[in-house]
């Protein structure tokens, strides 16, 4: 599978997660509305107006992504040597960097269903004070092989919000951006990882 249509993917199915009770199967509900509601924002694109469709499908996505902890986790060890002036630009180059990798392929999934299959509750190491619940799912677009799908999530006041994504049990967003920026923090540090971030990202 292209790790751009696993982007896309992640894009259309790791939604808002907008939650009153903490339960397995509210998360699963919740994921199964707000696909339909992520959907519908891209529908709206006709050719004309594609920029702005997904523009639209970012703010309401992107909130519910968990990126300094996705940023942390990608990071790992050398996280904890980072300044915070440090920390917070790996996140903003990290957020920048996924939305650059997935914005332009979302649209080839305006037309794709999302089937929520179950979501279990189990405690994390990565989340020692918060319950970890990851959702099942399968993403079926029109002339494509089903993609199945785990998004991780935690409570966060009303909502989940979604930390890590396995594809077909074998990519894991987080750990394949571990694997990436190793090499990177091994010979060049934190300021060199931040150094190719804002390289790929075109950021000053």
């Amino acid at each position: 599978m292209k790790k751009t249509s696993i982007l896309a993917a992640l894009a259309i199915s790791a939604l808002s997660i907008n939650l009153a009770v903490a339960a397995p199967q509210d998360a699963s509900n919740q994921i199964k509305e707000n696909s339909v509601q992520m959907l519908k924002i891209l529908q709206q694109a006709n050719g004309k107006n594609d920029v702005a469709v997904r523009k639209q499908a970012e703010n309401y996505a992107l909130p519910y992504f968990d990126f300094t902890l996705m940023t942390r986790l990608s990071v790992g060890a050398p996280w904890n040597k980072a300044t915070a002036a440090q920390k917070q630009t790996l996140v903003n180059e990290f957020r920048t960097m996924l939305i650059r990798t997935y914005s332009r392929q979302m649209l080839n999934y305006k037309n794709a269903q999302v089937t929520v299959k179950n979501a279990v509750a189990k405690p994390s190491s990565l989340l020692p004070s918060k319950e970890q619940i990851d959702v099942r799912a399968t993403i079926t677009n029109p002339g494509q092989q089903p993609v199945e799908a785990v998004f991780s999530t935690y409570q966060d006041g009303n909502k989940y919000k979604v930390f890590n994504v396995v594809f077909e049990g074998a990519f894991a967003l987080v750990q394949s951006q571990k694997q990436q920026f190793k090499p990177i923090l091994d010979s060049k540090g934190i300021d060199g990882l931040i150094a190719d971030l804002k390289a790929k990202n075109g950021s000053k």
